[in-house]
């Protein structure tokens, strides 16, 4: 059977988000979800802070319909401008290296992210299908 000790080992080293994340609270967003910041924390052992991965938004798509700060609720790295009704990329490093949920219902385009060879390019870098796959096989085995 697999320890809380080493899942939550495994799932920190893969980034997946998770209830008791070791990224520190920072504060809470004008809808009371909590902030953490995940800047300093590493996605398959790179450092979050080198990897570009996160929205731009073309303010004169945008419509302020507000769908992308309140769809990103686990990493919250928008907030809202109330004087424009528009959001604001706060906390880029939040971001899931590979998520772009908010950008897909955007229904404007007004978010982009990098093109999928940079994040692939990230991936192969980081060597992160190996680490998967090693992950997995351990997981597997502690099953056992």
């Amino acid at each position: 059977m697999l320890s809380t000790d080493n899942a939550v080992e495994l799932r920190w080293r893969c980034s997946l988000p998770m209830g008791s994340s070791s990224a520190p609270v920072i504060g809470k967003d004008i809808l009371g979800r909590p902030i953490r910041d995940f800047s300093g924390s590493e996605w398959w052992g790179v450092p979050r802070k080198e990897i570009p991965w996160y929205p731009r938004i073309n303010y004169d798509r945008c419509i302020g319909c507000g769908i992308c700060f309140l769809t990103c609720s686990g990493r919250v790295v928008y907030d809202w401008d109330f004087s424009t009704m528009k959001p604001i990329v706060a906390r880029p490093y939040n971001c899931m290296v590979g998520c772009d949920t908010c950008a897909k219902l955007c229904p404007r385009d007004a978010i982009v992210f990098p093109h999928l060879s940079e994040l692939r390019a990230w991936r192969d870098k980081a060597g992160a299908v190996a680490k998967a796959r090693k992950t997995l096989e351990e997981l597997a085995s502690m099953r056992k």
